[in-house]
């Protein structure tokens, strides 16, 4: 419009290919060519398990205590990349036209949940506690393996969670110890006094996780595009990264939910999906590389391969040692679950409808039953108390389907030996 100020204006285009289709086009309907086709084995085999999506999302529609809120079940192997299933709860509604394509907007002035898309692949939100293994592995990267004996003094006036079974303990935090025990403070003090945002950023594209508005994706990262990361970073650098009031080592619960400290504890303007999660997860779990997700084993007779890895650790030793905290963090969710599995809670808080809401996350890997590797779940229910109720219904409703399918096999618990706490002066130590 010649009478409008010159500008840019960013817009997503989706790309289609019509290679197949061109040439019988020009052949001609009737042609030999089409006939020819239309004989062709266009069988298409998808990696996602329909009995397994269905048996989970089936499961949890029984359950009463779950009638409040929505949830996504993202399930992927770690080697692969294969997809192997996406629930939701509640199911859309895929015959009534106006509410499977009524936008968000629209469907938050209503009283019941409403699903119109893949929540797990599709819709992000703040991740919590989950993306503290991001921050992890950005501290690795940045500092080696010095990063595992990185330790912090907690007090207990900086202290963000101090209510629930687990507050946030006091004393002389190691990285350790921080992961297992989900210590706020101590994140928010590692990604700002060790500069991680960077490091923090770069992960944030590889896994396809979002901070403020963009940098993710969601189903599939679609090449590298140098000049739009780096537009990217710039406005991260001048918003995220450059936030005011900045931190003040003395008083962190100032700016505890802003700019690079609400990011080190996935809250702020950091949000994700499900699947970014499980990416992050089986990055750990697959020794620090980041398979890209496949979506189709077979097209006609042929076999897709397995698509390429992305490094999302500097040196496998730091996967590594975050595989083993997560193991560490499960190991007291075992009569819950049922099997040993590595994995780590999130409890977030957000505001949906004008209210203030946590989320229940929890991601976790279990070993293959079969073969080598680890199959990742990404569990988030919506508007509850907490992980605890993500937890739960892994082993209700996941797990028992996982075992029964042959996915997934208990691994050999190990001795759980957490660091011992130097206590501050007048600092209270929480019992455990």
């Amino acid at each position: 419009d010649r009478f409008l100020a010159r500008g840019v204006k960013e817009m997503s285009v989706t790309k289609k290919d019509y290679s197949e289709l061109a040439p019988l086009i020009l052949a001609g309907i009737n042609s030999a060519e089409v006939e020819a086709f239309k004989k062709r084995n266009r069988d298409v085999t998808l990696t996602l398990d329909a009995g397994l999506q269905t048996n989970i999302q089936m499961s949890i529609a029984k359950d009463d205590s779950l009638k409040d809120n929505r949830v996504s079940v993202v399930i992927m192997e770690d080697i692969t990349g294969d997809v192997l299933a996406s629930a939701v709860y509640p199911l859309p509604q895929v015959n009534n036209w106006d509410m499977i394509t009524m936008p968000v907007k629209d469907q938050n002035k209503l009283s019941q949940w409403v699903t119109s898309s893949d929540l797990g692949f599709t819709y992000a939100t703040q991740p919590g506690s989950t993306a503290k293994v991001l921050t992890a592995m950005a501290a690795f990267n940045k500092l080696g393996l010095a990063a595992a004996d990185r330790k912090f003094t907690v007090s207990s006036y900086e202290r963000i969670r101090t209510k629930g079974i687990e507050p946030d303990e006091t004393g002389l935090i190691d990285m350790g110890r921080a992961i297992v025990k989900s210590n706020n403070v101590y994140f928010i003090k590692l990604a700002n006094e060790e500069k991680l945002q960077e490091q923090m950023g770069s992960l944030y594209l590889k896994t396809g996780m979002f901070l403020r508005g963009v940098g993710g994706y969601f189903y599939s990262k679609q090449g590298y595009n140098s000049v739009q990361e780096e537009k990217w970073r710039e406005l991260w650098r001048k918003t995220e990264f450059n936030t005011r009031p900045r931190y003040d080592p003395g008083n962190i619960r100032r700016t505890r939910a802003k700019g690079i400290s609400g990011m080190a504890w996935g809250q702020g303007e950091l949000i994700a999906t499900p699947a970014a999660v499980a990416r992050l997860v089986s990055g750990v779990s697959n020794h620090g590389t980041l398979t890209d997700n496949r979506y189709v084993l077979k097209i006609s007779d042929m076999e897709m391969p397995v698509k390429s890895g992305t490094q999302l650790a500097n040196d496998p030793k730091y996967a590594g040692l975050l595989k083993g905290y997560m193991i560490r963090q499960s190991a007291g969710k075992l009569p819950v679950l049922g099997i040993s599995v590595g994995g780590k809670t999130g409890t977030p808080e957000r505001v949906w409808k004008g209210e203030r809401i946590n989320d229940g996350w929890y991601v976790f890997f279990a070993t293959k039953a079969s073969g080598s590797g680890n199959v990742v779940v990404c569990i988030r229910v919506e508007s509850t108390k907490g992980s605890s109720d993500a937890v739960k219904l892994a082993g209700q409703h996941v797990i028992p389907y996982l075992l029964k399918a042959n996915y997934i096999k208990n691994m050999l618990p190990k001795p759980v030996h957490l660091s011992p706490l130097t206590p501050p002066e007048n600092a209270v130590i929480t019992q455990e």
